[in-house]
């Protein structure tokens, strides 16, 4: 994972739409669930979205195609609850993890 590691019992559940893609938006309101749920979160520093194998999420795995949860749905075959995705500092010491759930 890059020199990173997850912190266990970070994870928190995050409702976004389906069709969103990997936008701020989605990494803003991960940022704001996981400072609501731990002090020791800082919301304020550069944050990224990241896959569970610590690269970023910016295209889908292993394509050129823009990421967006429906397609990743398909790729992963997976309920949208069992998506899991992390938000680390660009340095990647720690890693704060996310499980999607859908409007």
């Amino acid at each position: 994972m890059e020199g990173g590691h997850i912190v266990r019992g970070s994870r928190q559940v995050v409702t976004i739409l389906k069709n969103a893609g990997a936008s701020s938006a989605v990494l803003s309101a991960a940022c704001c669930r996981l400072a609501a749920f731990n002090n020791n979160f800082d919301a304020t520093g550069t944050w990224k979205l990241r896959y569970p194998d610590g690269s970023e999420v910016i295209n889908l795995p292993r394509t050129m195609e823009a990421f967006t949860f429906i397609r990743y749905r398909e790729q992963l075959m997976k309920d949208y609850q069992k998506i899991v995705l992390c938000v680390s500092p660009g340095t990647l010491l720690l890693i704060e993890c996310i499980n999607i759930v859908t409007d």
